[in-house]
């Protein structure tokens, strides 16, 4: 069974990536690769059910801005080697904005949804580094253990790095994908929906509706697809995207293969 979601209290979209067949016919080995959005909620009960799953490396995509409001803590049955790799290119200054204006104008619908598409197509030529550092930890600094990268909600900086993974092990399209979009399983996108709706309704004081916030909390196919289609404009194809940007030529692909596949 592909990627598996877990229960890990005060962590959203936690899961272990395992289970997916790549074109060769391998496995992306359970217990080896995990992604969830951000640790500053959890405790040291929490702490330990993480580090039951092995994890010895985690690599932090959030922002300075990001990591001093919402700071972990780091309990003792948890003591990974952690990455500190700020990633930009997301909405966050944008949608910080329009929560600022939401009394005196309409909620941007549109707009928000035209922001997510903007960050997906900037992230991966603007921080095109911070990318890369993600492979070089996955390939040069391996412990044996399992890693797991993270940013806020683990879901756009998150969930570009992951697609980008699965592309270097050769995984289908459609299983990329499905990763991806198992976000708005992971978060309960229609419930969590309502949930934010209510809040920004009582912030703008008018009726917002769950569908108009779900680039917020979920992620949409064309996201990715914005994100695949700079990458080849740019450098003509999203394998030599890899190549170039990522530095994830034949052999080190081939490194990552032996590190995570089964």
């Amino acid at each position: 069974m592909p990627a598996r979601i877990l229960d890990i209290p005060g962590v959203r979209n936690f899961r272990d990536m395992g289970g997916y067949v790549n074109r060769e016919g391998r496995n992306l080995a359970h217990g080896r690769l995990f992604r969830s959005g951000h640790y500053a909620e959890i405790d040291e009960t929490t702490a330990q059910l993480i580090a039951d799953q092995g994890i010895t490396t985690v690599v932090d995509f959030r922002s300075p801005h990001e990591k001093e409001n919402m700071a972990i803590t780091w309990y003792a049955p948890w003591q990974p080697t952690y990455v500190d790799n700020p990633i930009g290119g997301n909405a966050a200054a944008w949608i910080r904005e329009m929560f600022d204006k939401l009394q005196h104008t309409e909620f941007p619908e549109t707009e928000l949804r035209d922001q997510f598409i903007l960050a997906f197509e900037t992230m991966p030529i603007a921080n095109a580094s911070g990318l890369k550092k993600l492979f070089d930890v996955l390939v040069d600094d391996n412990d044996g253990g399992a890693a797991l990268f993270h940013c806020t909600a683990g879901k756009d900086r998150t969930g570009i790095a992951g697609a980008l993974v699965m592309l270097a092990l050769d995984m289908p399209e459609d299983a990329i994908f499905e990763d991806f979009l198992l976000t708005n399983q992971a978060v309960d996108i229609d419930n969590r929906a309502v949930e934010v709706a209510k809040q920004v309704s009582e912030r703008a004081k008018r009726p917002v509706s769950p569908r108009a916030v779900h680039p917020l909390i979920g992620v949409e196919p064309a996201f990715l697809e914005a994100a695949f289609d700079v990458m080849a404009r740019e450098h003509g194809s999203v394998d030599e995207y890899l190549t170039n940007a990522m530095g994830m030529n034949a052999e080190r692909r081939a490194l990552l293969k032996t590190r995570l596949l089964s």
